[in-house]
């Protein structure tokens, strides 16, 4: 299971609004070009226009690490923040409520010595480690996922319009370009 969070993570891929990204090599003011080559307007890449911004993959991971889900919503993936963010505060409410759970089993069982306390107290506190553990990962994935998000931001979009501008070399519309990956997992 962490082999496929750690795909996903690795494999994040910016939202494809429009005029997004950051600016790619332009290669027609290079005094090495050969006379021979092609027009540097049809192979130069230009930035793309209406000053869209590039988040900060720093703003983004303390975004998410203040409040779970902000880093997702700073970088335009607003889905992934909610569910991101309903996870991390549901596992946290959890964990208070079996707490709070525990601390009423302790305290009944010194009140009163009754056994039936005891366990309950073992049984809740067991729980609320393990929830300490899942919040703790949980924080942890937002705050990676928000920040490879921001470093991620636009990836498509460039490529796209690297494809566009260049065109493809077999011959396709351009629309296809893109990273794909396949992640095997034997149990």
């Amino acid at each position: 299971m962490s082999l496929a969070l750690i795909a996903l993570i690795l494999l994040q891929t910016g939202p494809e609004a429009e005029g997004r990204g950051r600016p790619a090599y332009d290669d027609s003011s290079d005094s090495r070009a050969d006379s021979t080559a092609a027009p540097s307007d049809s192979t130069a890449v230009s930035a793309p226009s209406g000053g869209a911004r590039q988040p900060s993959p720093t703003g983004a991971m303390l975004r998410s690490a203040v409040l779970p889900g902000w880093g997702q919503l700073y970088n335009d993936r607003p889905l992934k923040g909610v569910i991101l963010g309903s996870a991390e505060l549901g596992l946290l409410a959890w964990l208070l409520v079996e707490h709070s759970l525990a601390q009423g089993a302790r305290d009944e069982y010194r009140r009163t010595g009754d056994p039936f306390y005891e366990d309950e107290y073992e049984l809740h506190s067991a729980r609320r480690l393990d929830l300490i553990w899942y919040t703790s990962a949980a924080w942890l994935y937002g705050i990676l996922d928000a920040y490879v998000d921001a470093h991620l931001y636009g990836f498509h979009r460039e490529n796209s319009d690297f494809v566009r501008e260049v065109g493809d070399p077999e011959g396709g519309s351009g629309d296809d370009s893109g990273v794909g990956a396949v992640v095997y997992i034997r149990f």
